[in-house]
């Protein structure tokens, strides 16, 4: 009998410390990520998106790390993440310390997945690649509010899920998680600041300026973060040659020129789907190309094409209405057949690139409503080629619509008009917004998300403005739709 309760007791013992997080040593330099096995293989996109966070954040003048958004409204792919694995990746917190968000799952898995607002240089690896372990790396965050009107980092961690042969499911693996230093990410942030003695000296790599500039001179200081954390085998190598070396025989990706290349998906006057292109080589373009709309990542069926006729950049208006998930696709010309005659095209080898997804709210998020920061915000959207509206409002904010009883939504054609100056018939009281009732909400469980839909086409330059009283006194403004060049 005494030996089945110390049996017992051990068992329960055992069960505690299993549950309990183990912590790794935090990372407090760049020279740390070399060791470990985060983002260090092709495709995967960890150190794209610890470059994303660490140039979104701020220090204050007390020191403390602010963000540029809203994780607890999902911006950006952001959601709650309740450190419920075994064993826990990550220490247990008491209510008053906050909530850990994770970021980094583009994998549409619902309707609308917000990290497709992230820059094309974090998700680019992931719609080009079919390699499971495109979409492992995460970072998370453990955020804490002041006040009404700021969100303040306390903690951030790498991790990964676990490979996916092991079935695991979609738990965390606490051998490869690590605290990450605020001077790590300070160090990322003046990254392009840093002369090439300093690299020299520091970090003993030799950087071609050259080559950084034409792989990826666009995004600053993701070129340097790259050459230190994966690149730097050997003292003194030149980074044009260990960027060859590791794309040849480590990373399997596109040839160096196609990297170049930028398909997006915008709108048209009219609220279709426009296709801008740009990179595309010379010798791509000889032997003959065709782009083709798709309803998404995971769809083989073509909703419009067309051959690429001239130069390397331009654009193309489809009659396709402007929704969420369209993505434009570069094919050689041979493939046009397949195109006419099954309207579908399975052959993924042969694609030469993929844009991302398209973002409903064309990358931007939702804008505060001043004096309700953060209880409440504003974001246009599109669906169905028609400008569309959003209220985020915090569950805690239990009288909203008495506040905002005789507040309104109103569309604009440009940001230069008037109050009094929006489309015809192109309003809506914000108490009447629709309720949306959809799973994937359930990522951002503080918030209730209320929307309307307008029979206005989107075009560049529309804008959402949210009106506090029945004549006037904004309080919020969407930025302008983005503008583009006119069709080819």
């Amino acid at each position: 009998m005494m030996g089945g309760k110390a049996f017992l007791g051990c068992f329960i013992l055992f069960m505690s410390l299993a549950s309990v997080s183990t912590i790794k040593q935090t990372l407090i330099s760049i020279n740390d990520l070399r060791g470990i096995e985060f983002g260090h293989t092709s495709p995967r996109h960890g150190l794209m998106l610890l470059h994303w966070l660490a140039n979104n954040i701020h220090t204050d003048n007390n020191g403390n790390m602010r963000l540029n958004f809203n994780p607890t409204r999902g911006d950006y792919g952001f959601h709650f993440y309740g450190n419920a694995d075994r064993p826990r990746p990550l220490p247990c917190l008491p209510s008053e310390s906050g909530s850990y968000y994770s970021l980094g799952n583009i994998d549409r898995n619902y309707n609308y997945n917000g990290a497709t607002a992230l820059p094309d240089y974090v998700t680019q690896s992931f719609y080009n690649s079919w390699i499971p372990e495109r979409n492992r790396d995460r970072v998370i965050i453990r955020v804490r509010e002041e006040g009404s009107n700021q969100f303040i980092v306390d903690e951030v961690y790498i991790t990964q899920h676990y490979p996916p042969n092991e079935n695991r499911g979609s738990a965390y693996d606490p051998d490869n998680t690590y605290p990450v230093s605020f001077s790590l990410l300070t160090q990322i942030q003046v990254l392009p600041t840093i002369t090439r003695d300093v690299i020299q000296r520091i970090h003993n790599v030799e950087i071609n300026d050259n080559s950084v500039e034409n792989i990826w001179g666009h995004t600053p200081g993701l070129a340097l973060l790259l050459a230190i954390a994966l690149y730097l085998t050997r003292p003194k190598v030149s980074f044009i040659q260990q960027v060859l070396f590791t794309m040849e025989s480590q990373h399997r990706m596109q040839e160096d020129e196609n990297k170049s290349i930028k398909l997006e998906v915008k709108t048209t006057n009219r609220g279709d789907a426009r296709i801008i292109f740009s990179g595309i080589p010379r010798r791509l373009l000889d032997k003959g190309v065709i782009w083709a709309l798709h309803k998404n990542n995971d769809s083989a069926d073509m909703l419009d094409f067309s051959s690429v006729i001239d130069g390397t950049s331009g654009c193309y208006d489809t009659s396709v209405p402007l929704n969420p998930g369209l993505q434009a696709r570069l094919y050689p010309h041979k493939s046009m057949w397949f195109f006419v005659l099954c309207g579908s095209y399975n052959t993924s080898g042969e694609e030469i690139h993929r844009s991302p997804e398209f973002h409903d709210a064309n990358r931007e998020i939702p804008v505060d409503i001043s004096g309700y920061k953060p209880n409440a915000s504003l974001q246009l959207f599109v669906k169905d080629g028609k400008a569309c509206a959003r209220l985020y409002v915090r569950k805690s904010f239990t009288d909203w619509k008495e506040k905002f009883k005789n507040s309104w939504v109103g569309f604009y054609s440009s940001e230069k008009n008037n109050t009094n100056e929006y489309n015809t018939y192109q309003w809506q009281w914000a108490v009447k917004f629709s309720e949306e009732s959809r799973s994937d909400w359930k990522d951002i469980p503080e918030y209730d998300v209320y929307v309307y839909r307008s029979s206005m086409h989107m075009s560049p330059g529309v804008q959402a403005r949210f009106m506090l009283e029945k004549y006037g006194g904004e309080k919020a403004c969407t930025p302008p739709w983005e503008v583009h060049t006119s069709a080819i």
